[in-house]
């Protein structure tokens, strides 16, 4: 699968998890529930083998602020809940058009 499929796919599963917008995901919004799906697609890139570089330039993002976010210890636990979902769905290989 190359870059930009891991990419829609991630992003089209935090959208659908998370139920914010990917223009909110990817928009400048600051509201909560938009940096916690930000948050969210970033983690779940950066899992799957993206570099910062990589990551910032598909989300509108500097590097730097890419790794800034990746070094953030968030404790919410809906984004752990965000999070176990979509891997869960990863894992079972279920995408955004069969769930």
């Amino acid at each position: 699968m190359c870059k930009s499929e891991i990419f829609f796919n991630l992003l089209g599963l935090t959208e659908r998890e998370t139920e914010v917008p990917k223009e909110r995901i990817l928009g400048d919004f600051r509201d909560m529930e938009s940096t916690d799906a930000r948050y969210v697609l970033v983690r779940l890139l950066s899992e799957a083998g993206l570099y910062p570089d990589q990551i910032a330039g598909m989300t509108n993002r500097t590097a730097r602020g890419i790794r800034h976010l990746l070094a953030r210890n968030i404790t919410s636990p809906m984004i752990g809940i965000y999070l176990e979902q979509i891997r869960k769905h990863i894992r079972t290989g279920r995408s955004t058009e069969r769930v």
